[in-house]
């Protein structure tokens, strides 16, 4: 029997969660579905039943950052000048995989985890 899932979640942590929520919404236009006890999930629009949810980091050390989420887009040089103009900060610029015919921009959220966006040239 083939396995079906019923929904997909990924999550980073935050140590400031007012200040990234408005960012996921406000700059990459996710849209808040659930807040409970220093946890909140943003759905991603265009893909059902995917959500990125940040929790609250409280301890005293840096919160741990990753770099593992991407999200495809149709338009990255559109997207970019999104970035830019919400002062976002950039990690490097455009980078193209010829070969996978693929181009790829990182960028970093409030909390310096690593967003990537990328789009499938064609």
């Amino acid at each position: 029997m083939p396995l079906a899932y019923r929904n997909a979640v990924s999550f980073s942590w935050t140590a400031n969660p007012a200040k990234s929520a408005r960012f996921y919404v406000e700059v990459l236009g996710l849209a808040k579905v659930y807040e409970a006890q220093g946890w909140m999930e943003f759905a991603v629009p265009g893909v059902p039943n995917t959500y990125l949810a940040l929790n609250h980091w409280t301890q005293e050390e840096r919160a741990p950052r990753n770099e593992f989420l991407t999200l495809g887009v149709e338009d990255l040089d559109g997207f970019k000048a999104r970035l830019e103009a919400a002062g976002v900060r950039l990690k490097g610029g455009v980078l193209h995989l010829e070969e996978q015919n693929l181009r790829m921009l990182k960028f970093y959220d409030p909390d310096g985890n690593v967003i990537t966006v990328a789009q499938i040239a064609g």
